[in-house]
């Protein structure tokens, strides 16, 4: 059955309102890097030269803000499925409408992962950034009910096989890429 530009906006919407309710630390965990995942790094990296990947669907939310600049790009890399993959940058960092931020945004420093035998797991975010996280660096301990409710919403996002076949594409090339990695859940 396929679903309509109107549900996936308002499921997305749904995610987006659970992901809102929680938070990595009990406090703004920007106020321990200058928020440095939403602005420049200390190297003075550019954010406009920063994107963020949404997840199939998603980009239906920037189709026209004005907050963020919505990109396509086409995929030359026979690793993914899709033939076009969406992101968004955000106009004014780190001032953002944080109600309207991506997916990805709001889960951070948790991604999702798919093992070899096909269990789902959330894992930390180690992936090179042009910045330094300091609860990754740190290994400090995130809220549960953050991660529940992560654990909750990747869930139910890998239902969409769209969603699934990209998180365990990314999934492959990770493992291709390091030998391990924290499961958190």
């Amino acid at each position: 059955m396929e679903i309509t530009s109107d549900e996936m906006k308002k499921t997305i919407e749904k995610f987006y309102q659970m992901l809102d309710e929680v938070s990595p630390l009990d406090f703004d965990c920007g106020k321990l890097c200058g928020a440095a995942c939403c602005g420049t790094d200390q190297n003075d990296y550019e954010t406009s030269q920063l994107g963020l990947y949404l997840m199939p669907g998603e980009e239906l939310m920037y189709e026209n803000s004005d907050e963020f600049e919505l990109y396509c790009i086409d995929s030359d890399d026979e690793d993914y499925f899709q033939d076009e993959l969406y992101l968004v940058a955000c106009k004014n960092p780190p001032h953002c409408n944080r109600k309207i931020r991506p997916i990805q945004c709001r889960t951070f420093p948790l991604i999702p992962h798919i093992s070899e035998d096909g269990n789902f797991h959330l894992i930390l975010d180690e992936n090179e950034f042009p910045y330094e996280c300091p609860i990754i660096r740190d290994n400090m301990k995130l809220n549960d009910d953050f991660i529940q409710v992560n654990y909750k919403v990747w869930r139910k996002l890998i239902n969409n096989p769209l969603v699934y076949e990209l998180i365990e594409s990314d999934s492959r090339i990770r493992d291709e890429q390091k030998d391990e990695y924290e499961i958190i859940i």
